[in-house]
């Protein structure tokens, strides 16, 4: 009866410890050990095989790991805007920008950033803001010369 009543307890806990995720992808796929979850609002965050959140459910996208550094993955905010995670969860750049381009594309260990009000300026490898992104496209450029 006791091992019939734990059973019943583990696998109510284990459900509701779900319930709160609409769909909870392969683990692996972003991250070892990590699975893509997606709530029933349509945001995305990682748990671990521990079903520990890792990265909270909060952006409407996340792109795999590598993608424009080897270490950030990119998310989006629902307000369409862009920053970085790292490979332990910790949002490295805030989703501010309108596009963030891939690390070394224009100066090595930079990455061009594009605001919302299309002036642009490059984050560091560390996600800093290495030259505000107060200039335009031509004037950002002329500064690589």
């Amino acid at each position: 009866m006791k091992k019939a009543l734990f059973v019943l307890m583990f696998t109510s806990l284990s459900v509701s410890s779900f319930a709160q995720y609409k769909k909870v992808y392969a683990y692996g796929d972003y991250q070892k050990n990590w699975a893509l979850v997606k709530t029933s609002s349509g945001t995305y965050g990682f748990i671990d095989q521990n079903k520990k959140q890792i990265v909270t459910p909060i952006y409407s996208k996340i792109e795999k790991f590598g993608n424009v550094h080897p270490d950030f993955a990119v998310v989006k905010a629902i307000t369409d805007t862009y920053g970085l995670i790292d490979k332990n969860g910790k949002e490295i750049v805030p989703t501010i920008y309108q596009k963030i381009g891939k690390f070394n594309e224009l100066k090595k260990g930079f990455a061009l950033v594009e605001t919302v009000n299309n002036k642009f300026g490059f984050i560091d490898s560390s996600g800093k803001e290495a030259i505000s992104a107060i200039y335009s496209l031509d004037e950002i450029k002329a500064k690589l010369q």
